[in-house]
């Protein structure tokens, strides 16, 4: 994991402003999204795997990975195969780690650290 990943999932695992906060909720308030995070527990899947899988069209698909994995929830690579007539290159998503609890005291911290910043600011 480079430092571009270790920066991003750092922001899901703390967020540090309430507007964070809300981002992470609506990427994970998305039904689509958490039964792609739920199939990922289990390991690596290529996108037509994970497509068959969840009854989801591949484009569809595509998208919703593409917003869970500019947010860093996954991360996909790609993997050069052969079969007795060709290769071939497939992509195969996985999930990153990651953890966030919500509570009224997180809420109340972020918001009155940024109360704090933007009084200090003034």
């Amino acid at each position: 994991m480079g430092p571009e990943d270790q920066e991003r999932t750092a922001d899901i695992n703390e967020p540090q402003s309430l507007e964070a906060l809300a981002k992470i909720l609506t990427i994970l308030g998305n039904e689509t999204r958490l039964k792609v995070i739920a199939a990922l527990q289990d390991g690596k899947m290529f996108i037509q795997e994970l497509s068959q899988s969840l009854g989801v069209s591949y484009p569809l698909l595509h998208l919703h990975l593409k917003n869970l994995e500019s947010n860093g929830i996954v991360k996909s690579e790609y993997s050069v195969g052969t079969d007795k007539t060709r290769r071939y290159v497939k992509r195969y998503f996985e999930l990153v780690d990651f953890r966030i609890e919500v509570s009224p005291e997180l809420v109340a911290n972020i918001a009155n650290k940024e109360l704090k910043d933007k009084k200090r600011k003034k």
